[in-house]
């Protein structure tokens, strides 16, 4: 669902982000939303798989063509008909040998537009690439303009009634004692719920969509973007390229473990969420196999810096240096009095009530995108004035207004998740036992206990998986792999991993880079946040530079630093960790212009993204 428009327009203030000439008073660079976007009826389909290409609804103005490719609904059986994948495509502007091919990119989600994200990165990776690659964006099999769309409610507006007011709308509750009897049956409650109300989002999407959700796992689109490739000629004779971030960088793993060597070329996984957990562990199980490991840890860095800067950039903070415990402590303080009392909020476009659950998950957020903490520290600290009113509507979901918009993209990503996922009480499949209220309360303690202490309910309303036992697509896809994750290739890929991300743990992307071994470069970024582009490191964006076009993969164990702080403050580094002579040669200012871009496209994208 679509963030707050007040978090947007701030953060895109505070970032600095470009504004779009075609928004009116939105001002802020948007992705109008592809489901109403002028593509090509599916009953118009041209002979070729590549429809014509045209201008992209909604940004003419900017150098981007879209079109759709039809491709096998079902790879195995062909008698059940086509599906019709949406791409967008900035053009390289080389020619002849200087050509590299296409990169594919990957957002994340699943349910995250690839079309929309190209919309914002795709010049900006463009000009790290100096034109070299066409940049592709595409929406995956459910999502954004490809068809069919899993449009299980009719429109957003539908689906967002349906959960308003629920635990799936709004965020958990957690009491000031969370493994007391009332710590427990308060997120018992929640949980029970939350299950409930999966399974009547389940049942209404068999009922209304049926077989068409079995068609949209992870190994189906793979085969798509092979389609897309070769058969659709998007990739001009050259190998596939990929970018995947966060849930793209299980896509990307698939991708290389599943089609031929000589079809892969240049790929890149960055904030890296394990394939092989994905494929073999249930859904409402992930977030417990040790997604949160690097939660806290990154949660005490953005406190830590808020600390170090002090109430001038960081508000929460009462004096530059203040023990970050003592923030931590006024903080969680505010949230046990929200869950006794909650905070009225009579006022804008969509009034009601401040939660302790809405205002922990809000904070959840920066430990994912650190550089939203500007916006959000301001907003605390009038909130625990007793004005919650900014801390609100930062926090809640606005419905929309268009009644022919179609994102529903929480069922989209359960149409992939389900469908990847095992099937339960299946021997073959490790004879999960079916989930129930009780089962998912335990898992969540665990991860209160074991990783996270303070934002382990506040993960499922960001990762909202589960309900799998009622999906059409659980257990039925016609291509669930699940492995081996150790393929040999031509060209090595190259994983992304920060020492401190809180959805996607470092030893995630050191889970896959041991698995492939030889085929396989690690890099580690020395930071806090959701995947490398959560801060500004030229040191990173040089290394993704020499790896697409010189094909320059970094020396085992290389550690990247950050150029800047998460409040913007610049980094004092160590001796050795600035460019070399040979890089100082180069552009340094432009790497570091390209990585600050980047850092702002990324956020604008998650703050638009995250549920």
């Amino acid at each position: 669902m679509r963030r707050s428009l007040a978090l947007v327009l701030i953060i895109a203030n505070l970032l600095q982000l470009p504004r779009s000439s075609g928004l009116g008073t939105a001002g802020f660079t948007t992705f109008p939303h592809p489901a109403s976007a002028s593509y090509p009826p599916v009953s118009h389909a041209a002979a070729a798989p590549l429809a014509p290409w045209k201008q992209c609804p909604g940004h003419e103005h900017q150098a981007f063509q879209c079109s759709y490719v039809r491709v096998p609904k079902d790879y195995f059986d062909k008698s059940k008909g086509h599906a019709y994948v949406a791409v967008s495509k900035y053009s390289a502007t080389a020619r002849g040998e200087d050509f590299r091919g296409a990169i594919y990119l990957n957002p994340g989600g699943p349910g995250a537009s690839g079309i929309e994200f190209s919309y914002g990165i795709a010049e900006t990776l463009s000009l790290i690439f100096k034109g070299r690659y066409h940049i592709i964006g595409f929406d995956p099999r459910g999502i954004g303009a490809t068809r069919p769309i899993v449009d299980c409610f009719g429109s957003t507006r539908a689906f967002q009634l349906f959960k308003a007011g629920t635990a799936l709308e709004r965020a958990f509750d957690v009491a000031p004692n969370t493994f007391s009897e009332e710590g427990r049956q308060i997120l018992l409650r929640q949980l029970t719920e939350a299950q409930a109300l999966k399974q009547a989002e389940m049942e209404i999407c068999n009922r209304t969509m049926g077989d068409e959700l079995r068609y949209m796992g992870t190994a189906t689109v793979v085969r798509d973007i092979s389609y897309l490739n070769f058969e659709g000629g998007l990739g001009e004779g050259h190998p596939i390229n990929f970018i995947g971030y966060s849930y793209g960088t299980v896509l990307g793993a698939y991708l290389v473990n599943m089609l031929p060597a000589s079809s892969i070329g240049h790929v890149v996984i960055d904030g890296v969420t394990s394939a092989p957990g994905w494929s073999s562990i249930p859904a409402e199980r992930w977030l417990s196999s040790g997604w949160m490991s690097d939660t806290e840890k990154a949660y005490n860095w953005v406190i830590k810096e808020c600390s170090e800067v002090g109430p001038e950039l960081c508000a929460v903070a009462k004096e530059k240096g203040e023990d970050p415990e003592k923030i931590t402590d006024r903080l969680m303080a505010f949230f046990d009095k929200l869950y006794q009392q909650p905070l009225a909020v009579p006022y804008g476009p969509q009034p009601g009530i401040l939660t302790s659950g809405m205002a922990r998950a809000t904070l959840y957020q920066t430990t994912n995108v650190p550089s939203l903490f500007l916006a959000v520290a301001p907003s605390l600290v009038e909130a625990m004035a007793g004005n919650g009113t900014q801390l609100y509507y930062l926090a809640i979901q606005t419905f929309s207004t268009d009644l022919h918009e179609k994102d529903q993209n929480e069922l989209s990503r359960a149409a992939v998740s389900c469908g990847d996922a095992p099937p339960y009480e299946d021997p073959k499949a490790g004879n999960w036992p079916t989930p129930s209220p009780e089962l998912l309360l335990n898992l969540t303690l665990h991860n209160f206990k074991t990783y996270t202490p303070h934002f382990a309910a506040s993960a499922l309303s960001m990762e909202p998986d589960g309900g799998c036992e009622w999906h059409p697509a659980s257990g039925r896809t016609p291509d669930r792999f699940t492995g081996p994750w150790n393929s040999t290739l031509n060209t090595p890929m190259l994983i992304i991993s920060n020492t401190a991300d809180p959805i996607t743990p470092l030893s995630s992307g050191e889970e896959i880079h041991e698995l492939m071994g030889d085929s396989s470069s690690l890099l580690i970024v020395n930071q806090p946040g959701h995947s490398s582009l959560a801060g500004v490191s030229q040191c990173s964006i040089k290394t993704l530079q020499d790896y697409f076009l010189d094909d320059r993969l970094p020396e085992e164990g290389k550690v990247c630093e950050r150029d800047e702080g998460i409040f913007g403050q610049p980094l004092t580094k160590k001796p050795g960790e600035g460019p070399s002579v040979e890089e100082e040669k180069q552009d340094v200012d432009e790497l570091l212009s390209l990585a600050r871009v980047a850092k702002k496209q990324w956020a604008e994208h998650r703050v638009s993204f995250m549920g």
